[in-house]
C-alpha cells in the first residue's frame, strides 16, 4: 500500500455511525439508579482504597512519562507498550499485542468478567506523544516526570498517559478490594493516535480485537463528555516558478513569492454550503501550518510547498474541501498575470481522518456523566469539540458507541504539560466507578 493510500485509507471507508436508536433517557436513567445503588458499598470501599494507593498511583504515572514514545522516534511505542504488556500479566489480564511496523505496538489487556449477562467496557488511550520542542521552554526535563505544586510534569502527562494510568489504577483498585466484576473490562493502549491511529487502533480493530458494547477514550476535559469531534484533511500544495541566479532575477520567477499570495487565500479559506452540526460546534478551519522552499541563497526557488491542515464538522465532505482549495487557487491563477502566472502541482490529499458523533441520549453517555456527577458533584455538558480523535475508528468501525472523558487540561502538546494529582486520582474514581456500573458487581 503506497503512502498515499495508507493515511487518506478513509475516504473508502464508512462516514456515518449506523447504530440502532437509543433508548428513552428515562429507562437509561433508571437503569443508572439501580446500578448506582448495587454498587454502593463497593463504591465506598474502593474509592477508599484508590485514596489509600495515591502514592503508588502517582509512581505509575511517573513511571509512564519517564518511558518516552515520540512519535516520531526510533524505538516509537515499543518500549512503553512492552512495559504495560508486563504490568497487565501481573495483574492477571491476558494480552494481545500487534506490531504492524516495527516499534508500532499496541495493546489489548482482558480482565474477564464472571457472568455472561455483564457488559463488556472498553477503557481506550494511546502511547504516542508529540516531540517535546525546544527544551529550553521547559521547567523541567521533559521526561523526568518531575512532581511539583502537586503537579506531575512531562511530555504525555496529559496527553495521554493520565487517561492509561488512569484506566489501569482503577483496575487494580478494583482487584484489591477483591471485587469481581459480571462484565469484562478492556485496555486498549495504542500507538499512532498522534498521526491518525492508522497503525495502531485500526490494526486492532482489523484484527478482529476489540469488541465491546461501551467504550471510553482517556483524553479529554473534566467539564464535559465529548460525543463527537471534527475530521482531519491535511493537503500540501505546491508552487511552481523558474529558476535563476540571483542576478538575472528578471528572467526568474520566485515560487515563494508567488506562494505568499497563496498563503493569506488558503489560511481563510470558506467552504460553501456547510451546514451547522448540532453536536460538533463550528465550521471547517484551514490552517497553514507547514512550508517549505528553495534550495540555495543565492538561486531564485522554482518550488515552495506548504502543508495545511482542515478540521470539519460531520456535516462536511472532503469533496466539498478540495472543491474550495482548486476554486481558490484557480481564482489567484486568474489574478496573477506576473510571468505567466500562477504554476501550481496537483493538490496533494495527505492525511484523511473522519467525523463523527453519537447522540447524547446514547446510554454509554448517560452513565459516564452520572458517575463524573458521582465523583465531582457537577453534571458535565456532553458535547462534541474542535479537535479530531482516534475514537472515530472504535465507533464507525468497530462498531462500539465511545465518549471521550478524562479530568485534563489544555497543556497537552505544550511545553510543561502537566497533570493535577487530585484531578488524576479523581479521574480513576470515575474510571472505576464506571466499570463497576458497567459491567455490575458478580
Amino acid at each position: 500500500m503506497t503512502a498515499f493510500n495508507f493515511r487518506c485509507m478513509e475516504l473508502e471507508r464508512q462516514w456515518e455511525a449506523t447504530r440502532p436508536s437509543p433508548p428513552p433517557v428515562g429507562e437509561t436513567l433508571a437503569q443508572i439508579q439501580r446500578a448506582m445503588d448495587e454498587a454502593g458499598d463497593a463504591k465506598e470501599q474502593v474509592f477508599s482504597e484508590i485514596d489509600r494507593m495515591r502514592d503508588d498511583a502517582v509512581e505509575f504515572l511517573r513511571s509512564l512519562v519517564k518511558i518516552p514514545s515520540v512519535n516520531p522516534s526510533e524505538q516509537w511505542e515499543k518500549p512503553l507498550a512492552d512495559y504495560l504488556a508486563r504490568e497487565f500479566r501481573t495483574m492477571g489480564m491476558s494480552v494481545d499485542q500487534i506490531e504492524p511496523q516495527p516499534g508500532r505496538v499496541s495493546n489489548v489487556a482482558r480482565l474477564e468478567g464472571a457472568g455472561r449477562e455483564g457488559r463488556t467496557l472498553l477503557f481506550d488511550s494511546h502511547l504516542d506523544t508529540v516531540p517535546p520542542g525546544d527544551e529550553a521552554a521547559w521547567r523541567f526535563p521533559p521526561f523526568s516526570a518531575t512532581v511539583w505544586d502537586g503537579k506531575v510534569f512531562g511530555r504525555g502527562a496529559k496527553d495521554c498517559k493520565l487517561g492509561i494510568a488512569s484506566s489501569v489504577i482503577a483496575v487494580r483498585a478494583l482487584q484489591s478490594c477483591g471485587i469481581r466484576l459480571k462484565g469484562t473490562v478492556l485496555i486498549s493502549t495504542t500507538a499512532d493516535e498522534e498521526t491518525g491511529g492508522h497503525l495502531g487502533i485500526h490494526k486492532l480493530i482489523e484484527e478482529g480485537l476489540i469488541k465491546a458494547d461501551w467504550a471510553v477514550y482517556g483524553e479529554g476535559m473534566p467539564d464535559k463528555v465529548v460525543i463527537g469531534h471534527k475530521g482531519l484533511l491535511q493537503i500540501r500544495i505546491t508552487t511552481r516558478g523558474v529558476t535563476a541566479h540571483t542576478s538575472r532575477k528578471s528572467r526568474a520567477v520566485n515560487a515563494i513569492l508567488k506562494m505568499s499570495r497563496v498563503i493569506p487565500a488558503i489560511d481563510s479559506l470558506d467552504v460553501p454550503g456547510v451546514e451547522p452540526h448540532p453536536i460538533v460546534p463550528g465550521p471547517p478551519v484551514a490552517s497553514v501550518n507547514m512550508i517549505s522552499g528553495g534550495f540555495k541563497e543565492n538561486v531564485i526557488p522554482d518550488r515552495c510547498s506548504i502543508v495545511v491542515d482542515i478540521r470539519f464538522p460531520p456535516t462536511c465532505s472532503v469533496q466539498q474541501i478540495m472543491g474550495a482549495v482548486n476554486r481558490t487557487l484557480d481564482d489567484l491563477k486568474r489574478s496573477d498575470g506576473h510571468l505567466g502566472g500562477m504554476v501550481f502541482d496537483p493538490v496533494e490529499p495527505l492525511v484523511v481522518a473522519r467525523a463523527s458523533s453519537i447522540s447524547p441520549e446514547e446510554p454509554v453517555v448517560k452513565y459516564l456523566q452520572a458517575c463524573v456527577q458521582d465523583v465531582l458533584g457537577v453534571y458535565p455538558k456532553a458535547e462534541g469539540m474542535e479537535a479530531t480523535s482516534d475514537s472515530r475508528w472504535i465507533l464507525l468501525d468497530a462498531g462500539i458507541p465511545i465518549v471521550n472523558y478524562s479530568l485534563g487540561n489544555e497543556s497537552g502538546h505544550s511545553p510543561n504539560e502537566y497533570v493535577a494529582i487530585e484531578d488524576y486520582i479523581r479521574n480513576i474514581k470515575v474510571y472505576a466507578l464506571m466499570a463497576l456500573v458497567s459491567c455490575r458487581p458478580a
